[in-house]
């Protein structure tokens, strides 16, 4: 019984996060489609403080993205930092990130310059990336979609009603709440995407009703019952004694089940990795180049791409950032 078709890919244009299932870029992570009825994307989030052209550091230099690897890392694990702080610190973690990608020929010095606290972060990521690259290599490239998705983005919830929800889950199922959380990093950015796939999967961890129906209870647009129903699939398909076996019955894609292993490995090596992760916004590679969905946008049609980044230029990235 398949879950759903992929809905990530994460292989072409686009940073660490996803694509669609028919490999499109999308650094998101659902696929297509909302079910929402507006006619029109709407932006004007209250929640959700840009980090893009004006925000991003110069790191188009090996010494400055190692002091800014550093930085971010060392901030994500300061006791005192509060969760605002915390998703500031994510969403500069995700840039800087983009940049890494960006420049292949910097990986080894990189990792001799960073700050040791960056290190091990550093390398989980370059294991997801690198897992992405070879499920996309020998594959034709695709032209980068003209439109937007038909998406809602809003915030996630808290961090820690989240950590509660993936530890409740692990309690009950013995699957790693690491893993949950990574699979719900990679879906939805933790649920900031609401929307349909083309196939039809829904919610937070993207299960499609008739799927939902055999395997699990609750609703699987609510992210409590969605993370307690990903893990009893994950179960069901061998969770937690072989979890590489589980993660390809998820999602079978060699790109998906290698990023997801990194990030959750990430956080098994240090739990406040986790909050990092939490920050990360919403981008999605397009023909206008890599742009930033924010909270408060919503639109039930696709929208042109073009004409999206005309009337908010504040959403383009930089063309540093745009490679991946």
């Amino acid at each position: 019984m398949r879950r759903r078709v992929v809905l990530l890919g994460m292989m072409t244009a686009v940073t660490m996060a996803a694509c669609t299932s028919n490999e499109q870029s999308a650094e998101s992570s659902t696929s297509t489609g909302s079910t929402a009825t507006t006619a029109a994307p709407s932006t004007s989030p209250a929640t959700d403080p840009p980090t893009t052209t004006s925000t991003v550091p110069s790191l188009d230099d090996v010494d400055a993205l190692a002091a800014e690897l550093s930085a971010v890392e060392a901030g994500i694990r300061d006791p005192q930092a509060d969760a605002a702080q915390l998703d500031a610190l994510g969403r500069r973690q995700q840039l800087a990130y983009r940049m890494v990608n960006r420049r292949p020929e910097w990986h080894v010095e990189l990792a001799g310059l960073v700050d040791p606290v960056a290190l091990a972060p550093l390398q989980h990521h370059l294991a997801a990336r690198q897992a992405q690259v070879d499920h996309a290599a020998g594959k034709p490239p695709s032209d980068p979609p003209t439109e937007l998705p038909a998406w809602t983005i809003v915030d996630p919830l808290p961090a820690d009603e989240l950590l509660g929800y993936y530890r409740e889950a692990e309690a009950a199922t013995g699957v790693p709440w690491q893993y949950l959380a990574a699979i719900h990093f990679q879906e939805t950015r933790m649920g900031r995407i609401v929307g349909v796939s083309s196939a039809g999967a829904v919610g937070p961890m993207q299960f499609l009703p008739s799927t939902w129906a055999e395997c699990c209870d609750g609703d699987p647009t609510v992210a409590r019952d969605a993370i307690l129903g990903a893990a009893t699939y994950l179960v069901d398909r061998g969770a937690p004694a072989d979890m590489q076996a589980a993660l390809n019955g998820y999602n079978p894609n060699a790109g998906y089940v290698g990023a997801v292993t990194a990030y959750a490995q990430n956080m098994i090596d240090d739990e406040r990795a986790y909050l990092g992760y939490h920050g990360w916004q919403v981008f999605y590679g397009s023909s206008a180049g890599t742009v930033r969905l924010p909270v408060g946008y919503s639109s039930g049609v696709p929208v042109p791409a073009d004409a999206y980044v005309r009337e908010h230029p504040e959403d383009l990235l930089p063309v540093i950032a745009d490679l991946s």
